[in-house]
């Protein structure tokens, strides 16, 4: 599982090309970043870190990224085998651990794989591999996938190879993706956080190029409650008196206000801002379901 934090120098291209050709990452620095987050990994791994935002916030936005995992892993029984692409600390490995007989996870930190292995510590049903998701072997068939937000730090091309990787993994599975990304076109962050942010045209013209069919798309609610937080908490920590205290000073407190004048405040204002052409917060999140063709 991958994440951000606020590097001192960022440069953007924002790409209006349909495929998104040009999105080329350096690896080099993905992978530098990952370790350095690892330091952090269970809030890293929600993109908790930099604002100081509690375990309260990750917890909500799980909680209702999970509603939907579990609408669309319904029909997998308990010996289902699920893979969990890009796994990171490991939370989404710990859940499935518990529900089916055989959990696989990948990531390519050492750093974030080792956070997971601390988490999950008992379960010998899970097995995790260090790795590139591309190359590193798995073993028979899947039931289900979940790629926690690994496409946008791949190019097109790789994000195209591991779909139709995970086709031939899961032939007769279903493949989730929670990505985060942009309303329309295609945003590349480079630097030292490396980043392509795709629309979900996007993601359904790379799982059509990979032999994938689109089956249901999902605004993440969760993800947005916390972009909502992680916005206000940046703009609050511009100002000088704020800019010199931790970023739990006033990431913590902003949630607990958000949170007591919800929805008003996490549904209801940004809804009626979208309604008037305000995009905002910028970024959003997608689930978005797949299965073979």
């Amino acid at each position: 599982m991958l994440t951000r934090f606020a590097p001192a120098v960022v440069r953007v291209r924002v790409m209006h090309n349909e495929r998104g050709t040009d999105d080329r990452l350096d690896y080099d620095a993905v992978r530098s970043y990952w370790e350095d987050a690892a330091d952090e990994a269970d809030s890293a791994s929600y993109m908790a870190h930099d604002q100081g935002l509690p375990r309260d916030c990750i917890e909500h936005r799980f909680a209702l990224e999970q509603a939907v995992i579990d609408r669309w892993f319904a029909a997998l029984g308990p010996s289902a085998a699920v893979l969990d692409i890009g796994c990171g600390a490991g939370a989404w490995t710990a859940l499935f651990a518990g529900r089916y007989a055989r959990v696989v996870g990948v990531d390519a930190s050492a750093g974030m794989l080792a956070a997971a292995r601390r988490r999950l510590v008992g379960h010998d049903n899970v097995e995790l591999v260090h790795g590139n998701a591309l190359t590193a072997p798995f073993h028979g068939e899947f039931d289900g996938v979940l790629v926690g937000g690994l496409l946008m730090y791949l190019d097109r091309a790789d994000a195209e190879v591991l779909l139709n990787r995970l086709g031939e993994l899961a032939p007769n599975g279903r493949i989730i993706l929670r990505e985060s990304g942009v309303r329309s076109g295609v945003k590349v962050k480079t630097g030292e956080y490396q980043v392509v942010y795709r629309s979900v045209q996007e993601y359904q013209s790379i799982a059509d190029d990979a032999g994938l069919r689109v089956v249901n798309v999902e605004r993440n609610t969760g993800y947005a409650h916390m972009e909502i937080a992680i916005t206000l908490t940046d703009m609050l920590r511009r100002l000088p008196p704020l800019a010199r205290r931790e970023a739990s000073a006033t990431g913590g407190p902003l949630w607990r206000v958000l949170r007591a004048t919800a929805p008003l405040s996490l549904e209801i204002l940004p809804r009626s801002l979208e309604a008037v052409g305000v995009k905002w917060p910028q970024l959003i999140n997608n689930f978005v379901l797949l299965e073979r063709a």
